[in-house]
């Protein structure tokens, strides 16, 4: 079994040799699609117990109590708006959900080949994720999950289609009860050729721990849990440090908090979350760097 294992690990890795690149496009991609990861440093991917689990590593599905349905809407920078919803259909032995992830960016300038202080109009940018995604349980606390996604971009007149593959790995009860493990390769695959090149995909290799630590607030007895990524974009040959807090307040109030740190900029960000029976109600709050402006996150998750 961890023969297999072992095997697996050196497959996502091979293959992110194989597909690193310069630059990358479809930056919507690496972009966080639930509030609760964005509001603790996007750092998940031993964290998600939900839907959200399609994204930052599908291998968690397998670990879900139940079914869920996820929405996030997130309002980004220049009225650019991010949509996401997904939803674990099946719950077992065999785990699998659908996922959604939706870019639109408006007002985009319509200019000749000559200059012109008045534009011929505007259009939008589209981009598209549609994702199915598998994961099961495997002997010694493993768990394995695999997502397929179909691609769109749409830019003006021009339009192209691609597919890639999420593969992750997740061990609970990584050297204690309290902390989990997960890696996973996001976005291996390739898009058609837009006009007269194909866009890059944003190759992204995570790896994190989910620690519930022994403190906890005597109003809930809930532990305080902390999770911690090492992202590499191997696209853009750079590394992340991600960090984030949860501490349970009450029994239906949770606070977060988290960082990003690229080696060039420090980011923070500050959430909360609403629990009432099976429903919760998370919100994220994300500056950028550079003085960009913010980013405000809403996300909604059902489980049933």
């Amino acid at each position: 079994m961890y023969r297999s294992i072992l095997i697996f690990l050196f497959t996502i890795i091979l293959s992110s040799m194989s597909f690193a690149g310069d630059e990358a496009g479809m930056a919507f991609l690496k972009l966080p699609v639930d509030a609760r990861s964005a509001a603790m440093g996007e750092a998940a991917t031993a964290l998600a117990t939900d839907a959200a689990a399609v994204y930052w590593n599908p291998a968690l599905l397998a670990l879900s109590q139940s079914r869920s349905l996820v929405f996030m809407h997130n309002a980004y920078l220049a009225d650019i708006a991010q949509e996401f919803a997904a939803f674990q259909l099946f719950k077992g032995k065999h785990n699998l959900a659908i996922s959604l992830n939706l870019m639109n960016i408006p007002g985009i300038e319509i200019r000749g080949n000559k200059p012109s202080e008045q534009p011929a109009g505007t259009t939008e940018a589209i981009n598209l994720a549609a994702g199915l995604s598998y994961a099961r349980q495997i002997k010694g606390g493993w768990t394995v999950g695999l997502t397929a996604k179909y691609l769109y971009e749409k830019y003006y007149l021009q339009d192209a289609t691609g597919w890639a593959v999420d593969f992750g790995v997740l061990k609970k009860g990584f050297l204690t009860s309290e902390l989990d493990w997960g890696l996973v390769l996001q976005n291996a695959g390739k898009m058609r050729k837009l006009n007269k090149e194909s866009t890059r995909l944003p190759l992204i290799l995570r790896s994190g721990f989910y620690y519930q630590t022994p403190w906890n607030l005597n109003l809930t007895g809930l532990p305080v849990s902390a999770t911690f990524d090492l992202v590499y974009l191997i696209s853009e040959k750079a590394t992340n440090l991600n960090a984030g807090l949860e501490v349970p307040v009450i029994q239906t109030f949770t606070l977060r908090s988290g960082l990003i740190y690229d080696w060039d900029n420090v980011r923070f960000s500050l959430g909360f979350g609403l629990n009432y029976r099976q429903y919760q109600l998370n919100y994220a709050f994300s500056p950028y760097p550079y003085n960009l402006g913010n980013s405000h996150r809403f996300s909604l998750s059902w489980w049933f």
